[in-house]
C-alpha cells in the first residue's frame, strides 16, 4: 500500500444549455482522459446544462435516472470511477433541486451522492446589487465520503471550498482527496480561486482535484474562471487549466507519499484532537 498510487482525470468543460450535446461532450473527453490512463475521472459541476435557471424542471431529474445510467455503463465499460462534479437532482417538492454530485465506481455503481451544502451568495448592496444562487436550490445536510483501492475520496462543490471546518471534517472521517468540481465564477475565480484550492490541500495535506467550468453562461453571460486544478498534500500545482476551452488535465496521485507527509509533518493528529470536528 506505501506505492499506491492512482493516475486522475480533472476535465474542464464550457457547458451550454443543450443537455445532449453537454451529455455528448462529457463522454468524449472520458474517453479521452481514459487514452490518457486516467481511473478517476471528474466532471465539473452542472457539467450537464449551464443556462436559464427557469428551464430547471426541465433538465432535472432523479437519481438514479437516464443522465447517471448513460455514466454507470461507460464507467463500467471502461473499468474507471467516474465523479459527476454534479446534476440538477429533482426534489419531491415542487419546484425545488438539489445540486448533487454524483460517484460511480468502476464495476458502474453509484457509491456515493452529496447533495451541496453551501449555496453560494454574495451581497452588493453599496453597488445596488444582490446576486443569490439559491433560488430553487434546497441545500443538502450529509457529508459525503468513499473509500476506492482503498484510498479515501470526500465530496465536495464549488462554493463549498470556503468552509475549512466542512472539508476538514471529510479529512477527519478519512478523506485524503478532495474532489471539488465547481463553477467557479471569473471576479472571485481570479481573486481566490487558486489560493484556495492549494490551501484546502496545504492545511488538509490532501490531494485536491478541482475541475472547473470556462466560458460563459450562454444565458447570463457570465463568464466562469476555468483553471482546473489538480494540487498535492505540499500545496504543489500538478496540473493547471487555461481560462477558457474544453481540457483535459492528468496528474498522478500517490497515496504513499501523502501518508508520509501526514506521519512526517503530524498537523492533523494536533488539529483533531484538540477541536470538536
Amino acid at each position: 500500500m506505501a506505492g499506491q498510487k492512482i493516475k486522475a482525470a480533472c476535465i474542464q468543460m464550457a457547458a451550454t444549455s443543450d443537455v445532449e450535446k453537454n451529455l455528448d461532450l462529457a463522454e468524449k473527453m472520458i474517453r479521452r482522459a481514459v487514452k490518457k490512463g486516467a481511473r478517476l475521472v471528474c466532471l465539473p459541476e452542472v457539467f450537464h446544462f449551464r443556462g436559464d435557471s427557469s428551464k430547471l424542471n426541465l433538465i432535472s431529474g432523479f437519481i438514479p435516472g437516464s443522465i447517471t445510467r448513460r455514466f454507470q455503463k461507460l464507467a463500467k465499460e471502461k473499468g474507471i470511477h467516474v465523479l459527476l462534479g454534479s446534476v440538477i437532482e429533482r426534489s419531491k417538492r415542487r419546484g425545488k433541486f438539489y445540486n448533487t454530485s454524483v460517484f460511480i465506481d468502476s464495476k458502474g455503481r453509484i457509491m456515493a451522492t452529496y447533495r451541496k451544502r453551501h449555496l453560494f451568495e454574495i451581497r452588493r448592496r453599496g453597488m445596488g446589487q444582490i446576486v443569490e444562487a439559491k433560488g430553487g436550490m434546497l441545500r443538502g445536510n450529509k457529508d459525503a465520503v468513499v473509500d476506492i483501492e482503498g484510498i479515501c475520496l470526500g465530496l465536495a462543490v464549488c462554493y463549498d471550498i470556503r468552509f475549512p471546518e466542512f472539508l476538514g471534517r471529510l479529512v477527519r472521517k478519512g478523506a485524503e482527496i478532495m474532489l471539488l468540481p465547481s463553477n467557479f465564477v471569473f471576479e472571485t475565480g481570479k481573486a481566490h480561486w487558486e489560493v484556495l484550492c492549494r490551501a484546502r490541500a496545504i492545511e488538509n495535506l490532501c490531494y485536491v482535484v478541482a475541475p472547473n467550468q470556462g466560458g460563459k453562461n450562454p444565458h447570463s453571460g457570465v463568464r466562469s474562471f476555468g483553471r482546473s486544478l489538480i494540487v498535492d498534500p505540499w500545496g504543489r500545482v500538478l496540473a493547471r487549466g487555461s481560462l477558457s476551452g474544453n481540457e483535459v488535465l492528468t496528474a498522478t496521485l500517490d497515496l504513499g507519499l501523502l501518508r508520509r507527509i501526514r506521519r512526517e509533518f503530524p498537523t492533523l493528529k494536533k488539529r483533531f484532537s484538540s477541536s470538536s470536528f
